[in-house]
């Protein structure tokens, strides 16, 4: 035989042995030509292995244009002119959100750092309007008429704070705010009352006890008041008298609680560190703004600034599932009793994990992208057989076989992930170009568009192309499938991307 590339071409297969009568052994299927002595070869076999680069990709690509042609042609049997499914739907997938990773930008940098402190520590977000079934889980845990009269207090101050907000800017919208105050008070009472009932205590006892917890809770509030807030602090010594200040009255509050009430001990000490951490992100809001002083004109990055400085931003109070209680990893974890310690540690390290990724992602926009992109294509192959099963479901009646529904499936998928990377692509032009012609803008928004409303319809066409079903038959099907596909697909792009934000 003769020489390529300087080497001999073996006249017995270098596998098998077999006698060789062309390119490729008919005995076991091997090349001739050797890739490790033949570097022209063994970059064809890598865009081949990978793309299968001999005129299938591209007939592949052309026939996905028309609506289930491929699709029923490759379960027809015509499956040596098509990249197999699989394969396909892979590596358009990588692809498609590889260049999405590269078009997509967030501009998340702010100069604004809104911090907000209240006079018992952290802030908290005010309040929104709640039903009363809501409101009676809040007052759940509250064992006596002294803790339910201080979530009663908590609760309404506010719900007050966000009445006076929009009072001011919305007044039409007053209404939620007044009737969720009504809720709070009906639950509370209903509690009372759970209480009062419970231990057989008298009218008279009852309106004694609340008369009493309300005068205390009125005393801690004027004593708050008389001193003022971190955040009126304008330089870290009167930040460190007015934190000193405070800590001493939440410390003293500490130690009049017995030791026996717990939890009251343990959410007086979140109080408490919650009290320097507000301090804490006060102080760096300080030392912020003498660095954007004297560096004047300079671009400040938020990202920069909190990992120099410290953050800035305090509103990080955490409740799960209903509880009123704020989330602590040490001072209030969440545990499930059924469960052993070491699995109630690893839950309290996850949720510690993503309440610091939050925050950072509150500083930074584009990670929650990332996030969400990140988990696109993971929840798209975790999802393409059950979009099968789906199918199978649907036409049980049909005699195909999951496979078929499963080779439909990734067709479909392949074709979805198509479109989004030529939206992606669009989307790169559409940055490049519109800022020098705004002409152009347009243009790029009709494609978009016109991407956007051809999916919904393309895969409606390659279900009756595929099925051969009617077309109401088919349309009732396709919504239910559709249907119950997008929220599962939700669902798990949702459960994806959190679990890549605790992982962050």
């Amino acid at each position: 035989m003769s020489t390529s590339a300087g080497h001999d071409v073996p006249t017995h297969c270098e596998n098998c042995g077999a006698p060789l009568q062309g390119h490729y052994c008919h005995y076991c299927g091997q090349s001739v030509l050797n890739p490790i002595r033949n570097a022209t070869h063994a970059l064809e076999e890598v865009f081949e292995a990978f793309w299968h680069l001999d005129g299938r990709i591209f007939r592949t690509l052309r026939d996905l244009l028309w609506p289930g042609r491929v699709a029923v042609n490759y379960i027809a049997g015509q499956r040596a002119k098509y990249v197999a499914p699989l394969r396909l739907f892979v590596v358009l997938s990588v692809l498609t959100f590889f260049v999405a990773q590269l078009v997509i930008h967030v501009d998340s940098e702010s100069t604004s750092s809104g911090v907000q402190f209240l006079d018992e520590g952290a802030s908290r977000e005010p309040a929104q309007a709640r039903k009363v079934n809501r409101e009676s889980r809040k007052f759940a845990d509250a064992d006596t008429i002294a803790e339910v009269e201080k979530v009663r207090a908590r609760e309404l101050a506010d719900l007050a704070e966000g009445l006076e907000a929009v009072s001011t800017m919305l007044p039409h919208v007053r209404k939620p705010f007044e009737i969720a105050m009504q809720d709070v008070n009906a639950a509370a009472d209903r509690r009372i009352e759970a209480i009062r009932t419970e231990f057989g205590l008298s009218a008279e006892e009852v309106d004694r006890r609340k008369r009493e917890a309300r005068a205390e809770l009125q005393t801690k509030a004027t004593a708050a008041k008389a001193i003022p807030s971190m955040e009126k602090a304008q330089n870290l010594g009167d930040l460190e008298r007015l934190r000193n200040e405070r800590l001493e009255r939440q410390r003293a509050e500490l130690a009049a609680i017995p030791a026996a009430q717990e939890r009251q001990r343990k959410l007086q000490l979140v109080e408490i560190r919650e009290t320097n951490q507000a301090a804490g992100c006060r102080a760096a809001k300080l030392q912020i703004d003498v660095a954007t002083a004297t560096e004047t004109g300079l671009h400040r990055k938020a990202t920069d600034d909190a990992r120099v400085y410290g953050d800035t931003n305090c509103d990080g109070r955490l409740t799960l599932f209903g509880s009123n209680d704020p989330w602590d990893e040490e001072l209030n974890p969440l545990t499930f009793s059924w469960a052993p310690a070491f699995f109630n540690t690893w839950v309290n390290k996850q949720i510690a994990h993503g309440k610091e990724n939050v925050a950072r992602m509150q500083r930074d926009v584009g990670l929650w992208v990332r996030a969400m992109l990140g988990a696109v294509p993971s929840a798209l192959f975790l999802l393409v057989p059950v979009f099968a099963l789906l199918l199978k479901l649907a036409y049980l009646g049909s005699g195909r076989l999951y496979l078929e529904h499963l080779v439909v499936a990734l067709y479909s998928h392949a074709w979805l992930c198509l479109s989004l990377l030529a939206f992606f692509l669009v989307m790169a032009l559409d940055n490049a170009i519109t800022p020098h012609w705004a002409a152009f803008g347009w243009i790029t928004g009709f494609i978009e568009f016109a991407l956007w409303a051809w999916m919904p319809v393309y895969l409606w066409l390659m279900q009756k192309r595929v099925y051969g079903n009617g077309w109401l038959v088919t349309t009732v099907r396709y919504l239910v499938i559709g249907n119950l596909y997008f929220v599962l697909l939700g669902f798990m792009v949702g459960f994806l991307a959190l679990a890549s934000i605790v992982r962050m």
